[in-house]
């Protein structure tokens, strides 16, 4: 039987230095039904994907097929593969040598699991007075106090990425909103923190409705003391783009609704899609249905390619919300077409209609969460 979509051949055919075995979709799926609860991590496939990962790292566009044809078969494992690759990316691009020689064999091989604490910068908590996480100065180097609200894999990291704007002083009771604000956007920081230091509490994982064993959940430091051979980037402004010569950059791959988190949400809606047409080999009624969902996918599919390889000029925010649409809606129709028998709690067509909310909620700057807004509501 021919493939439903030949855009997502067999990447890992060949296996690359260091990789114990090939992977496959299949294998993927057979290991996403058993990541039910915070106590089903997938460490074992997580050091499998990472010399994968390392391989296609240097090419945007083999990066995004990677993590779309990785979310084709497990939405879970792409996920965390997806904030293990953004902690070695800020990692990389640090001007910090000794860092970078510290940790990039270790976390690339696999042998130590780093993650990221990045969002109160981003997405999450910035309507806050007070910034969730600060660094005071100290005779050593720096102290990290307060928290990170959604840190994936927090309870298995080694090495979490975090992001903190520097306290340098009191504010002054006089000073403007807009002032402040300036202020604090050019004191951002970023550390590599080893989970090992005292004083660094990760929580097990929150019990999400989807994607529950990406163990999820809230990193505390309580006067965590960190120096220079732990901070990444800045003080600056934009420190989650900051380059190694210290400059700032704005990409289509980085950042919150960046594209990465697109491509798992298309390569989520291939998993759907891809039931609802081998479905209809058989039932009649659904054919026209499932074509048109294929039409769609390799339109966004496309656009996702032009996009990574820097060819496309659209609006990353309307893309963002096409792929998440592409997500949810082609995992409702499977749903549908399930009939009841996808209703079971057991049945992988509820279990994707679940993970896809996902996508409403995570990295989702607030240009697309009005654009879902709008739509829902019917708002033009």
């Amino acid at each position: 039987m021919p493939p439903i979509f030949p855009e997502l051949p067999s990447l890992f055919s060949d296996a690359p230095p260091g990789t114990a075995s090939q992977l496959s979709i299949e294998e993927l799926r057979e290991s996403s039904k058993r990541l039910l609860s915070i106590d089903d991590f997938p460490a074992e496939m997580i050091r499998r994907c990472a010399p994968w990962e390392n391989q296609f790292s240097s090419s945007p566009e083999s990066l995004i097929r990677y993590y779309v044809w990785l979310a084709f078969g497990c939405l879970t494992t792409a996920f965390i593969m997806t904030q293990r690759n953004s902690a070695m990316r800020r990692i990389d691009s640090s001007d910090n040598d000794s860092a970078r020689e510290r940790l990039l064999s270790q976390v690339g091989s696999g042998q130590w699991f780093a993650t990221v604490g990045i969002s109160q910068l981003s997405t999450s908590r910035r309507h806050l007075a007070q910034p969730p996480l600060v660094a005071k100065k100290t005779e050593s180097g720096w102290s990290l106090d307060g928290y990170c609200p959604w840190v994936t894999g927090a309870a298995h990291a080694d090495i979490i990425v975090i992001g903190a704007i520097e306290q340098t002083a009191r504010n002054d009771s006089n000073e403007s909103d807009e002032y402040r604000n300036q202020k604090l956007l050019h004191s951002q920081m970023l550390f590599a923190v080893p989970t090992s230091l005292p004083n660094v509490s990760c929580s097990p994982g929150m019990p999400l409705i989807g994607l529950p064993a990406s163990c999820t959940d809230v990193v505390r430091l309580n006067g965590v003391a960190v120096t220079k051979d732990d901070l990444l980037h800045g003080p600056c402004a934009n420190v989650m783009n900051a380059t190694r010569s210290g400059h700032s950059v704005t990409t289509g791959t980085n950042g919150a609704g960046g594209l990465q988190t697109s491509a798992l949400a298309i390569g989520h809606a291939a998993k759907a899609i891809e039931f609802l047409s081998r479905e209809a080999m058989n039932r009649p009624e659904l054919r026209a249905t499932a074509d048109k969902w294929v039409q769609t996918w390799r339109s966004q599919w496309n656009q996702l390619l032009q996009f990574a390889s820097g060819d496309a000029t659209g609006d990353l925010v309307l893309f963002r919300k096409g792929a998440n649409d592409l997500a949810l809606q082609a995992t409702q129709s499977a749903l549908a077409a399930a009939k009841g028998a996808g209703f079971v709690e057991d049945h992988e067509v509820g279990r994707w209609c679940c993970e896809a909310l996902f996508f409403l909620v995570w990295s989702c700057p607030q240009a697309v969460i009005d654009a879902h807004l709008c739509s829902l509501s019917e708002v033009r």
